[in-house]
């Protein structure tokens, strides 16, 4: 992950044939165990593949460990299997949707939603803290996320004193100057310090500063409760 919006944006859901009586996804995992990288060359003509990595820690060789994701509606047909290698940085990992954010419900704050993103910080301790995730924004009605539907971030950092602050950016612009690098652009930022507006020490105050900011273009009422 990049940016905040990687919890939501980017991601692709498989999708059923036309005229899918009942969609449903039947997800399974395989692990296939010590297969050699020679199973996979060799055939019709081709080189027997081998791994001539030349760094001397690298964790690959000439067998490796497949992981395999196999995705199959019953009723349309339509499967998908998606393979990859096993390894120390690659594979499946057993987590929730508290460690990931993506999966809770969002938050209702000053008259927009906050959707949970995973915690930039949690192997320092902040996913147990009582403020854990950082924030994608939308306006409320949305019920997924994507990119037209994102109007701002909040960000989780330290002031200058140590303390909590929060910062926003708001006003998705494509050739805006702030979230250069991520999925949206932002025409408005605050640092949550006071560079952009008062400190925001609070997951509501840096809310209502998104909100005044969409307020200030688009004419709605900001601020909220």
């Amino acid at each position: 992950m990049t940016s905040v919006a990687d919890t939501y944006l980017g991601w692709e859901q498989p999708q059923h044939l036309v005229g899918c009586r009942r969609p449903a996804w039947e997800v399974s995992l395989r692990r296939e165990e010590d297969r050699s990288r020679r199973d996979l060359g060799g055939r019709f003509g081709e080189p027997l593949r081998e791994h001539k990595c030349p760094d001397p820690d690298c964790g690959h060789g000439n067998s490796f460990d497949r992981q395999v994701v196999r995705i199959v509606c019953r009723s349309c047909g339509q499967a998908q299997v998606i393979t990859g290698e096993a390894t120390d940085d690659t594979g499946v990992s057993e987590t929730s949707t508290t460690r990931l954010g993506y999966g809770l419900p969002p938050r209702q704050v000053a008259g927009l939603l906050l959707w949970p993103t995973k915690p930039w910080m949690s192997a320092f301790g902040r996913a147990d803290n009582n403020e854990p995730y950082d924030f994608v924004v939308t306006r409320t009605g949305v019920e997924q996320v994507t990119k037209d539907s994102v109007v701002g971030q909040l960000t989780q950092g330290s002031g200058r004193r140590g303390g909590v602050v929060w910062a926003a950016l708001a006003v998705p612009d494509a050739k805006g100057q702030f979230g250069y690098g991520g999925p949206v652009r932002y025409a408005q930022c605050s640092d949550g310090r006071g560079r952009g507006g008062s400190p925001l020490r609070t997951v509501r105050s840096g809310t209502r500063w998104i909100a005044d900011r969409l307020a200030e273009t688009d004419g709605t009422a900001g601020g909220g409760v």
